[in-house]
């Protein structure tokens, strides 16, 4: 199993000019996981993954 990391997702749906890289991703994480403990690493599985890139918007 390949661990994703939120600034990885985030270039890939095209944030690639981010203050603080994998932001978007991060927001998107926190409201759908909203007892994940303030300031911890996000490690992703696949099905998570899946998640964010089906519903974080590609920026334009």
């Amino acid at each position: 199993m390949i661990p994703y990391d939120p600034a990885e997702l985030a270039r890939l749906l095209g944030y690639n000019d981010e203050a603080r890289p994998g932001k978007v991703v991060r927001d998107y994480l926190r409201k759908q996981n909203p007892d994940h403990p303030k300031y911890g690493r996000w490690v992703l599985d696949e099905a998570q993954e899946a998640d964010v890139m089906a519903n974080v918007p590609r920026k334009r």
